[in-house]
């Protein structure tokens, strides 16, 4: 997961559900970028996806033994590793690198249909966290997965 998916899920309140039910691992940088940078800049969502990190809801990634300036670069580099299903974000410009690298992605709000899919959570729950997530999220997004959640597509 990248930083700005993980801040989104925290602001909606959303993270520890999705956490709960599926396995979130985020590389070192992202933890670096989201936890050390956001204390210093007094970022309250920095301590709260911290504690998620101590008590093993989010896992921090092993990732290969190299430098990597940027979150996005150790994303690829810790997917590759061949370890996860996904990359979880909705940065354009990192979707078109991953697409480019035929690595697959799952935005946000489908994290939420995921869900749903798999019986984990009924559909009045989806909707209702899809709400949540409403104002971090592209208008695109939210209508598409409400639609997927409500059956319409």
């Amino acid at each position: 997961m990248d930083a700005d998916c993980l801040i989104k899920l925290t602001k909606a309140g959303l993270k520890e559900l999705i956490c709960q039910h599926d396995k979130i691992t985020i590389p070192r940088i992202v933890k670096q970028e989201v936890v050390d940078t956001g204390k210093r800049k007094g970022y309250p969502d920095a301590d709260l996806i911290e504690k998620n990190i101590t008590n093993g809801l989010i896992a921090l990634a092993k990732e290969p033994a190299s430098n990597h300036l940027k979150g996005d670069q150790a994303l690829i580099a810790t997917f590759k590793q061949g370890r996860y299903s996904a990359v979880a974000t909705d940065d354009a410009k990192l979707i078109r690198i991953l697409r480019a690298a035929g690595i697959p992605f799952i935005l946000p709000a489908l994290l939420i249909y995921a869900l749903y899919r798999k019986g984990l959570i009924d559909q009045e729950t989806g909707l209702n966290w899809l709400k949540r997530l409403l104002p971090f999220i592209s208008e695109d997004e939210y209508s598409m997965t409400k639609l997927l959640l409500e059956g319409k597509l």
